[in-house]
């Protein structure tokens, strides 16, 4: 087997206003979009858009192709010469999630009341994000 093309792979950079989660190279990046996902790859035209709550996967730029997953909370990626950068509120890798965790926080939103309408907005965003983390914590168990 043919070893892959090192220069096939693009810099991928996930990071909050804490800290830098994940800083790896990559085949590829799916991203949760507002608006749908969006699959990148090396020689992508750039881009810049807003995030949704769900799943960063970026696929390795190693031989055996392992996929990493991270959690992120809405925010925004840009895309340029061969990078992607992800900027966001909350991120969390999936291996960290607590199932248990998410299923509380999903509930304890839920009871929460919501008056208003940017209220309501806000809460809806919330238990969508919930929903998302707590179907990555299920999956990367």
């Amino acid at each position: 087997m043919a070893e892959p093309n090192r220069t096939a792979v693009i810099r991928c950079v996930i990071v909050t206003p804490e800290t830098t989660v994940l800083e790896a190279t990559a085949r590829s990046v799916a991203l949760p979009l507002e608006d749908g996902s969006r699959g990148v790859a090396r020689g992508h035209a750039p881009f810049i858009g807003r995030l949704g709550a769900g799943e960063v996967r970026i696929t390795s730029g190693d031989a055996a192709g392992s996929v990493h997953s991270v959690f992120v909370d809405r925010g925004f990626v840009e895309v340029s010469h061969d990078t992607v950068t992800v900027v966001t509120q909350r991120a969390m890798k999936a291996e960290k999630l607590n199932v248990a965790e998410a299923r509380a926080s999903l509930a304890a939103i839920a009871a929460k009341p919501a008056i208003g309408d940017e209220a309501i907005l806000a809460k809806l965003a919330s238990q969508q994000a919930g929903r998302e983390m707590l179907r990555i914590a299920e999956r990367s168990r």
